[in-house]
């Protein structure tokens, strides 16, 4: 029985049981994950039971906790909702505590997705997953160094595994505390990396990947890339950087904001075009949303 033919009393208990397992696997008591979302201990308890279910606001907070998305608290599996919503076959996790703010140095290697997620949690967590490449525990390895004001993250894959098989389906979504994060850089060579929900000082991103979006990103934003990109800005507030040599990239802004650089084409809400020269850069592309 699937989610979309399960019946209101069942899909009801498949719930429970998911949020009982996922508050089992971050340690806390219902009275802790209470408190996390601002419920009573008695409202975990009547969820977990399968008394009832929560209200969207709670479900948004109890998904922002255990750093999963919505649909995948609620057991829906959607094939087209992106690298950071849908659920997969195969998963690797790791969960680090931070203790304090945080420079989060990022390296996702060569990947299908790299997904940077914003949330309000106190853990790094760090997922592997794909649907066809099993074992990747054994395949990928996660290490984290953890200095004073720093914490770099690494993704390294093995021997044992191609680098053409990883960048076919292989997707690494960290979800970084947003009460930790001061600044973040991150490298990798993917064919698509997002990052949302993410506000800081700066972000760097270095990366090799035709498609870049941010969404709901609050940050001077940096981009360091020479290959011809798609970059979607759903929703952004701060500055963004395209630091290029040699490369013809589009990028689609929101309404309302300034462009300037060296020919630079940009989508202005329902497709207004507009090219613009700068005279003072020619390698690099800056524009400021208002």
């Amino acid at each position: 029985m699937d989610e979309q033919t399960a019946t209101p009393k069942a899909r009801t208990m498949e719930f429970s049981t998911r949020l009982k397992d996922l508050r089992a696997q971050s340690a806390l008591s219902q009275e802790q994950l209470a408190r996390r979302i601002g419920v009573s201990r008695q409202a975990i308890t009547k969820w977990e039971s399968g008394a009832g279910r929560p209200e969207l606001e709670s479900l948004i907070a109890l998904a922002d906790v255990f750093a999963v998305s919505v649909d995948a608290l609620l057991g829906v599996d959607d094939a087209h909702a992106g690298p950071a919503r849908g659920e997969y076959r195969y998963e690797s996790a790791t969960n680090y505590d931070v203790d304090g703010g945080k420079h989060f140095d990022i390296d996702c290697g060569s990947v299908y997705a790299c997904v940077i997620r914003g949330y309000d949690g106190e853990q790094l967590r760090v997922r592997v997953v794909s649907n066809t490449v099993a074992n990747l525990a054994r395949h990928f390895k996660v290490s984290v160094d953890d200095r004073p004001k720093r914490l770099d993250v690494q993704v390294r894959r093995g021997t044992g595994i191609s680098e053409t098989l990883a960048k076919d389906d292989v997707t690494v979504i960290i979800w970084v505390p947003q009460r930790y994060v001061t600044t973040v850089e991150c490298a990798a060579k993917a064919q698509e990396a997002h990052v949302r929900g993410l506000t800081c000082d700066g972000l760097e991103l270095d990366v090799r990947t035709p498609r870049l979006s941010l969404d709901d990103v609050h940050a001077h934003v940096e981009v360091n890339c020479n290959l011809d990109m798609e970059i979607d800005c759903a929703s952004i507030d701060g500055r963004v950087d395209v630091n290029q040599l040699s490369s013809t990239s589009r990028i689609t802004v929101p309404k309302d904001v300034l462009t300037h650089g060296l020919r630079t084409r940009t989508i202005v809400g329902a497709g207004v075009r507009q090219d613009e020269d700068s005279p003072t850069s020619s390698s690099s592309t800056a524009w400021r949303a208002s």
